[in-house]
């Protein structure tokens, strides 16, 4: 492959040619597995001196063992249901797709089915065949484990098991590896499978727990979990996102504060549907809902207030793409590098004492985003008010990991910053730790 220089290429460019590779490896892929089944069919593989057609994947292709397995049952189930590779072509499924449904698709029903599989994930699919081949619950029990389970997958896979259709697979973990992630699988409609791993400490409460629960309640684990959940989900949502049962009214203020107020939160939070609401030129919405943050649309570095109508939930990735485009990349490269040399450092213990405006003998131990004379701090915006200008500059300074907190709250014997009379024409830089 030619190397390719990405130096002169535009982000439009870097983007529409993934989606021509990513087509291109559709079909390439659809194609791949076409062969695959002619092979199968005349038998092949035993002129390249392999037993079976996995074999030959893994010993002349020179594929792993997982990946030789899906694309031999896809194959096998485009061979009987040609619309899959169609679909596979355009993009419409992935492999891991035809896996989950190639054991239930039938003449009568491959068409719908497929229709219905097209362009979902493989939570969506596997919620769709427990909804077209409902199991019946799992039976809540508490075992110890031994050893961890050192099923190797090529054992799984051996020929003598491929020569009808090879079963659907999850690679296993080696003993002594990393442990392997929980299990959360949907079993039947509204029905889920959770299988997790506890220590010691977590099993003798669990136990408690059922000789507690077991003369009201019952002693069941997968209600005590049910209820554990619900315990912890409603503590998590007070705690993020001010969701509460009984909210109560907000305190109004005149100092500027960091804090988005409670009765934003909620609102913002509700509005929003826990969901990233960051959509591109194209009108797609971010489905991401996992690392949340309250996003200023005008953002709070440039005097913006807390508005439930100019704030909006962003994930992580996407509120730091916003501040790039707002502060500049490289600006925001070099902030996020400083901060994280300055958690290092206290983590080290080698990070010097927090500062104050007060307490900066040079520009050297100015704290990042102020310009200046020591002791001289002056309004990022000049109609503010002056004690608008303490809170901020006070704020700012905590934000930065600088201040341990602003001149209004703390305790009279630590020192104050002087920020309270700048003077005239001195500068202060916007903070870009968030937006």
């Amino acid at each position: 492959m030619a190397r390719v220089c990405f130096d002169d290429m535009s982000d439009d460019r870097v983007l529409e040619r993934v989606g021509v590779l990513v087509r291109r490896s559709n079909e390439s892929t659809a194609e791949l597995l076409a062969y695959l089944a002619e092979i199968d069919d005349r038998k092949l593989y035993r002129r390249e001196a392999t037993s079976s057609l996995f074999a030959y994947c893994v010993e002349r292709l020179h594929m792993s063992e997982s990946a030789a397995a899906k694309r031999i049952w896809a194959a096998r189930a485009a061979r009987r249901f040609p619309l899959l590779l169609e679909m596979i072509a355009r993009g419409e499924i992935h492999l891991a797709g035809v896996n989950l449904l190639a054991a239930h698709l039938t003449e009568a029903n491959h068409a719908e089915l497929l229709a219905l599989a097209r362009h979902k994930t493989s939570r969506d699919i596997e919620k769709l065949v427990a909804a077209i081949a409902p199991r019946p619950d799992v039976p809540s029990r508490v075992v110890a484990l031994q050893q961890r389970a050192h099923e190797q997958l090529i054992d799984m896979l051996a020929p003598a098991a491929l020569s009808q259709e090879p079963p659907l697979l999850t690679e296993q973990a080696p003993r002594g590896a990393a442990p392997r992630p929980s299990v959360v699988k949907p079993l039947a409609p509204r029905r889920y499978e959770i299988r997790v791993t506890v220590d010691e400490e977590t099993h003798a409460k669990l136990v408690q727990l059922q000789d507690l629960l077991a003369a009201t309640a019952g002693s069941d684990p997968a209600m005590i979990i049910s209820r554990a959940i619900h315990s912890l989900h409603q503590k998590t949502l007070t705690r993020k996102a001010a969701i509460t049962d009984g909210p109560r009214a907000g305190k109004a203020t005149d100092i500027r504060s960091r804090p988005v107020p409670a009765a934003v939160k909620r609102a913002v939070w509700t509005r929003d549907a826990a969901r990233c609401a960051f959509v591109d030129d194209k009108g797609r919405r971010c489905s991401a809902t996992r690392f949340l943050e309250f996003h200023h649309l005008d953002n709070w570095a440039r005097g913006a207030d807390h508005r439930v109508e100019r704030i909006e939930l962003r994930c992580r990735a996407h509120n730091q793409y916003q501040a790039e485009l707002d502060y500049g990349v490289e600006l925001m490269r070099a902030r996020r590098h400083g901060s994280r040399r300055l958690r290092e450092n206290r983590r080290a213990g080698t990070a010097p004492p927090r500062a104050f405006p007060g307490e900066c003998e040079s520009s050297r131990d100015r704290p990042s985003g102020w310009s200046g004379p020591p002791q001289q701090w002056a309004l990022a915006e000049p109609q503010k008010t002056e004690a608008d200008v303490r809170a901020y500059a006070c704020l700012r300074l905590a934000c930065d990991s600088h201040c341990i907190a602003p001149c209004e709250q703390r305790a009279p014997s630590s020192p104050r910053c002087s920020s309270s009379s700048p003077p005239p024409g001195a500068t202060m830089t916007p903070a870009i730790a968030r937006s």
